[in-house]
């Protein structure tokens, strides 16, 4: 009887087809590129002068040369008073620069997961079929000769019946 039983689930196992099943994961980065102006306020400038003063026979100082050194920004003016005194005034234009910036944010990062079932190339011959069916009946057979086999013996099977029936 037991021999039975090994070779009734060797034939019910054997004849089972596996489901073959792929997995692919995909993880992807959500990223934003944002271009725009930044406003960059210039520093201050500077102007360099270069002059030679010399006094004339009458005792009165003469600019003999001058040179100046600015950028386009620097307003600059001077002038020469009686006394010799050179008096300057400078003054920058308030300027602001805007410079292109861009910026990246990587976003939280999604991950899509698939799960494919591949069917099995092969189909079960009809053989196969026939042979799985009659191990299904064979067990259904088994177990009800076994439910009557220990009515008669024992008598728990119908006790436990009549119980449920109530």
């Amino acid at each position: 009887m037991v021999l039975g039983i090994i070779l009734t689930l060797a034939l019910l196992y054997s004849c089972r087809t596996a489901k073959q099943t792929s997995t692919s994961t995909e993880t992807k980065y959500d990223s934003i590129v944002v271009e725009k102006l930044v406003p960059y306020a210039l520093p201050e400038d500077s102007v360099k002068i270069r002059a030679l003063l010399e006094c004339d026979k009458n005792g009165k100082v003469v600019l003999k040369w001058f040179d100046e050194e600015h950028s386009k920004r620097m307003k600059l003016k001077f002038s020469l008073d009686s006394l010799g005194n050179l008096l300057t005034t400078a003054k920058a234009e308030a300027d602001t620069v805007y410079l292109p910036q861009t910026t990246i944010n990587v976003g939280k990062k999604s991950v899509s997961q698939s799960v494919v079932t591949v069917p099995v190339e092969k189909k079960l011959s009809w053989w196969q079929t026939t042979l799985i069916w009659t191990g299904v009946i064979a067990w259904l057979v088994g177990i009800i000769a076994l439910f009557f086999l220990l009515n008669e013996k024992t008598s728990w099977p119908g006790a436990l019946w009549r119980l449920v029936k109530k």
